[in-house]
């Protein structure tokens, strides 16, 4: 058995593993992140819509309201910086119906209070004007909301930790961590060997494994760990840019945020996630969701081509509650207060935890020593 000395080991290569490993790396630490894959952000990081989110949805005083908004000015400036691929395309939210008005108001107020900038109440033929294909009664137009390449911000991501010496571990699995004399040993097994490896500081940003990853540290009190909870996302895709500009939500319920028209880099159409409660890790798109799918799409563009959809792509979303008992909230947990210092648990660690990547990165890093 080998040992190795770090300063911080981040559990997970996702893009907050990564934000949060570039923010200590630039700080001067030591830096090495642990990754079962054998690349980065294979898992669920790379599973998601590429959307740079604005804020509108999050309940005041949640972290995702805390962190969005800042998260989006952030974001768009790293890009910049960096010559990340990204868009700032604006996004419409949608009411398709009189009844669905009242939710529009409640989300332009809730946004307000959470700091997104620019929202603005327009009418249906607004809309319409500026998107020939979509129908709705009203609308608020979100001007700050985008897309970004996120496997481009990942590898720009990992080059600034490389640039500060910090490295990944690829093909490595958590065996179990224990405490000792305030330093983290960590059992890894790497290509059949195990591996012994001390830090001061020990972060847990492993996404949908979070909760697992816990229950291997043997000095936590399993009280602290919360249960998570799978919310598989699926996408159709139509392989086709439309001439829509624009991303285009309907209004949300209580369950998701709608089935609403995602655009990647090319501008080409496709529609998710969906919300598909599951206990198991299965990334299959199941055709049988069509129906579904279009049922909800044409409410807001009925001239789509039922043919255009097929099966595409699919996430699983770490859920800290369990279907019908409200919306989830990040659970960054630090642990001080259980006489452990320098742990940090992220549970529950789904969107907006892409747009937020950079400030979630600084909260953790204050958070340790």
């Amino acid at each position: 058995m080998t040992e190795n000395t770090y300063d911080a080991v981040i559990i997970g290569a996702g893009v907050i593993g990564l934000a949060i490993s570039r923010k200590l790396a630039q700080e001067g630490k030591d830096v090495l992140i642990i990754e079962e894959q054998g690349q980065i952000g294979s898992v669920t990081s790379s599973r998601n819509s590429g959307v740079i989110h604005a804020g509108v949805y999050y309940d005041k005083d949640s972290l995702k309201a805390k962190f969005c908004p800042d998260g989006n000015r952030r974001m768009y400036e790293y890009c910049v910086s960096r010559s990340v691929p990204h868009l700032n395309t604006g996004k419409f939210i949608v009411a398709t119906s009189n009844n669905e008005i009242e939710k529009l108001e409640v989300i332009y107020d809730q946004a307000k209070s959470a700091g997104v900038i620019d929202i603005e109440k327009v009418s249906g033929n607004h809309v319409s004007t500026v998107e020939p294909l979509v129908k709705c009664v009203e609308g608020l137009y979100v001007p700050s909301s985008g897309i970004v390449d996120t496997s481009a911000l990942m590898r720009s991501y990992l080059g600034d930790i490389e640039d500060n010496g910090g490295m990944v571990s690829y093909n490595t699995f958590l065996k179990c961590a224990d405490l000792s004399n305030n330093l983290f040993k960590i059992i890894v097994t790497q290509n059949n060997e195990e591996i012994e490896i001390n830090s001061h500081i020990l972060i847990n940003a492993s996404g949908i494994f979070a909760e697992k990853v816990a229950n291997n540290f043997l000095f936590l009190d399993k009280s602290n760990i919360p249960k998570t909870y799978f919310a598989k996302g699926n996408y159709f895709e139509t392989g086709k840019n439309l001439g829509i500009k624009h991303l285009i939500y309907p209004v949300p319920n209580e369950a998701s945020l709608g089935l609403h028209l995602g655009l990647d880099m090319g501008m080409t159409v496709r529609f998710g996630p969906d919300v598909e409660w599951t206990d198991e890790i299965n990334y299959t798109v199941d055709i049988d969701r069509e129906e579904m799918f279009y049922n909800d799409i044409v409410k807001y563009i009925p001239s789509i081509d039922r043919s255009l959809l097929k099966p595409g792509y699919s996430g699983i979303r770490p859920k800290l509650k369990n279907q019908g008992e409200g919306k989830s909230d990040f659970k960054i947990d630090c642990v001080k207060q259980h006489g452990i210092d320098n742990l940090i648990n992220l549970f529950g660690m789904e969107s907006p935890g892409l747009t937020s990547s950079l400030v979630i990165a600084d909260y953790v890093c204050e958070l340790v020593d």
